[in-house]
């Protein structure tokens, strides 16, 4: 397919994959990505953008149009994870134990693209463009904070946009859908308080990993027996920790999890369906237990209106054949801050490419995207902020 914004995304693919792979070299952990910041900084001033800067690391560019108009945001985001990198690139992470295993620095040398050509045309654009360069997705917090430092307003977002690399979808397609798209995601911690005493005769205390194998099973029937499985939830025990010594019977256990939902109305739901289990099972082994929960991050909800013009935009770069229809995930993402204030889009980009030894999941040691994915995401940002802004 021919188009012309397609066209000056690929005339700049080299200068997006020199940044991506200088970026994937020098991976930095959440809240500290301070080296990126600053290259972001210097590449938008370049381009003669207005830039912002939001919290330590977080930056935003303002392209202003040649006359007033709607706003868009786009968003990327920046940080990567404390994974030790074992893809083989020749461009592996510099930075022992830190490793861009999420598409992180994918995201925003696209984004730099898609300023670079906008800027580019700035006499053509009737509104403004925000360029959100976002901290710490990773650890949920960096939209949060973009939020509060004012990202959205001043001028305020009418329209937010943003992309996902994924490994699970082919080079050259897209999937979009309206509603939730990503799972929420919410803590909780438990201590279950048994009676320590000598392993040869557990009569006489309380056995509190007994007790914590019960409450284990016991959650894992609320997937099944207690939630709508029309709308479907996680519940995945990260951690255990518990005992003090083989030849003692152990009196208190440690457990951290975390719940995964789509549906709003589960995912009130959980916090008492989970105290309901464990105060029930600790009754029946004589244990008592502290039990904390948190709320931490909500589904992703692209809006329908945003979705379907987005969908428009997307078919002027690709056939409907490349837009395939790829199922919810239950990972998160927290773009779902955003999509809770102003309307907007998350649109998942394919870098799946077996030949080539991309074909590893996020978050893996291995992980390896094909670069050849690039300019369609530039395209993709630059293409629906035009529509977006001349409609």
């Amino acid at each position: 397919m021919t188009n012309d914004i397609l066209l000056k995304a690929e005339a700049i693919q080299d200068w997006v994959v020199n940044f991506r792979r200088d970026f994937h070299r020098h991976p930095e952990e959440s809240l500290k990505e301070f080296r990126t910041s600053k290259i972001i900084s210097e590449e938008l001033n370049k381009m003669g953008l207005k830039v912002e800067h939001i919290s330590e690391t977080g930056v935003v560019g303002i392209l202003q149009g040649a006359s007033k108009g709607k706003v868009v945001g786009l968003r990327a985001d920046m940080d990567a994870l404390s994974v030790t990198e074992d893809s083989g690139v020749e461009f592996s992470s510099e930075n022992p134990g830190f490793m861009h295993a999420c598409g992180h620095d994918a995201h925003v040398s696209m984004l730099l693209g898609a300023a670079k050509i906008l800027s580019g045309m700035k006499d053509e654009i009737k509104g403004t463009v925000k360029f959100i360069f976002q901290p710490a997705e990773e650890l949920a917090q960096g939209a949060k904070a973009m939020i509060a430092g004012g990202v959205l307003k001043n001028p305020n977002v009418d329209f937010i946009f943003g992309m996902h690399i994924w490994a699970d979808i082919p080079v050259g397609n897209i999937s979009i859908k309206e509603g939730p798209i990503m799972a929420g995601a919410d803590l909780w911690k438990l201590t279950i308080k048994g009676k320590s005493c000598h392993g040869s005769s557990p009569w006489q205390g309380v056995d509190a990993i007994t007790c914590a194998a019960a409450v284990i099973q016991g959650v894992q029937t609320l997937v099944s027996r207690v939630n709508d499985a029309r709308s479907p939830i996680v519940i995945n025990i990260g951690t255990i920790q518990g005992g003090e010594r083989f030849n003692i019977t152990p009196g208190s256990v440690e457990m951290n999890g975390m719940n995964r939902t789509f549906s709003a109305d589960s995912r009130k739901k959980m916090p008492g369906w989970l105290k309901n289990m464990i105060e029930n099972v600790c009754k029946g082994y004589n244990c008592d237990y502290d039990f904390d929960y948190e709320f931490f991050l909500g589904a992703t909800v692209n809006n329908a209106t945003t979705t379907k013009a987005t969908k428009k935009s997307l078919l002027k770069l690709v056939d409907e054949e490349n837009l395939p229809q790829f199922e919810k995930v239950m990972g998160s993402e927290d773009f779902a801050e955003y999509l809770d204030q102003v309307p907007g889009t998350l649109m998942l980009l394919g870098c799946r490419n077996e030949e080539k030894g991309c074909c590893y999941s996020h978050h893996s040691n291995h992980f390896k995207i094909d670069e050849d994915a690039l300019p369609l995401g530039v395209a993709s940002y630059v293409q629906v902020t035009l529509d977006y802004l001349s409609n």
